[in-house]
């Protein structure tokens, strides 16, 4: 069904934007057309994670691990230790790297890359639906939970966040990172911005809309920052030759003079890096 209601201010009232979008005339959250006949979770699964989005996703593992560490690092600063909790774990490289200091699981879609993790890394992840599973099967309250690139993918995000903060001790940490529809790069680009492009990516949050939604579940923000992403030159050709322009022959050209080991880190200010703690039940945030 397509989205009814304003999932960050509860308004009932969508105007066009943008074309193919929704925008809420209230708040200004901007969302895709949900009335499509392809269920969600069967776009992640088979090409996805080699060639209906990206490219690679096992062969940018080094680069993956790069951004990993940076935002695993910051983590550490305000929460040394405890139960951690990823939504969308993909192959489990962060996973990996996390549970050296936290007793770690994560929740993925794709039933192939759960397996690698599993198989290849050892770590836990699950492929159940998140938001039925039973509460004695996840275990402890969490005190950190990650999503990374996860978020606007999701049909109900306000029923993840509801999810997180049930599971979460008052004082736990969220991360995440959205794109930023409000960023000037998303502003001037417009209908061509490199993140619209559903149904894979369903929301499309700015700063004040992120803030909203989280705080209506139970978070408060505590900092929101631009981010960067390490990726390899063969992925952005890929993304711009091979999906945006339709040129895959060109692309195929190209990439020979290209190293797969070849890549950097890309900060357009368009990818919003947002942290947040869990209210108590007075609303108050605990340090």
């Amino acid at each position: 069904m397509p989205t009814a209601t304003c999932l960050v201010c509860g308004d009932k009232r969508f105007h066009p934007y943008l074309d193919i979008l929704l925008k809420c005339p209230t708040c200004g959250f901007v969302t895709a057309h949900q009335g499509g006949a392809t269920a969600i979770g069967q776009l992640y699964e088979g090409e996805y994670v080699t060639g209906a989005e990206y490219l690679d996703y096992l062969a940018d593992e080094p680069l993956f691990r790069r951004t990993f560490h940076r935002r695993l690092n910051e983590i550490l600063d305000r929460k040394p230790g405890g139960r951690l909790l990823e939504i969308g774990a993909a192959y489990g490289f962060f996973l990996d790297l996390a549970r050296r200091h936290f007793d770690a699981i994560g929740f993925e879609l794709n039933q192939e890359a759960a397996r690698h993790g599993r198989d290849h890394f050892g770590v836990d992840i699950r492929t159940e639906d998140f938001l039925r599973i039973d509460r004695r099967r996840i275990g402890d309250s969490f005190d950190v939970t990650v999503m990374w690139d996860v978020i606007e993918h999701l049909e109900r995000p306000d029923l993840f966040l509801a999810r997180v903060a049930e599971l979460s001790h008052a004082g736990a940490l969220v991360y995440l990172t959205t794109g930023d529809i409000g960023s000037l790069v998303a502003r001037l680009r417009g209908r061509k911005w490199r993140l619209i492009h559903p149904p894979s990516h369903l929301h499309y949050f700015d700063r004040n809309t992120i803030a909203r939604l989280l705080d209506r579940h139970g978070f408060r923000v505590i900092q929101i920052r631009t981010a960067g992403v390490a990726r390899s030159f063969r992925q952005i050709l890929y993304s711009v030759l091979a999906l945006r322009l339709g040129q895959p022959d060109l692309y195929a050209s190209i990439k020979k003079a290209v190293p797969p080991s070849w890549g950097f880190t890309l900060d357009l200010r368009d990818i919003m890096l947002v942290v947040a703690n869990r209210k108590d039940e007075g609303g108050r945030v605990r340090r």
